[in-house]
């Protein structure tokens, strides 16, 4: 519980505190340096945490493109042994056709 009656956020009453004012000054300064520390630190983070991620998308379109070239050129392959099958069957048909005919 705090010793001095709270005052409203925001209303000009100043609360009657028992401490000098240039102790209060040094404290309230000293809060206001530790917290603009922080807030410094967590934004040092966030901005790395931004360059992260921002690397990884890159890197994960990257990769899918990469993915979808290499897919479509395994469908090209196939695509060209299935007519390689055909061919070959046409051409052992045909062979077997003319041994008939001999």
């Amino acid at each position: 519980m705090t010793r001095v009656k709270e005052v409203e956020p925001g209303s000009n009453e100043l609360p009657d505190y028992k401490s000098p004012t240039s102790r209060l000054l040094i404290s309230l300064r000293k809060a206001y340096d530790n917290q603009r520390i922080k807030v410094a630190e967590l934004r040092k983070t966030i901005k790395h945490y931004q360059i992260k991620t921002r690397d990884l998308e890159n890197s994960r379109e990257k990769w899918k493109k990469e993915s979808k070239d290499e897919q479509e050129q395994i469908d090209a392959l196939n695509k060209e042994i299935q007519d390689l099958k055909k061919k070959m069957a046409n051409l052992e048909e045909n062979e077997a056709n003319i041994k008939k005919k001999k």
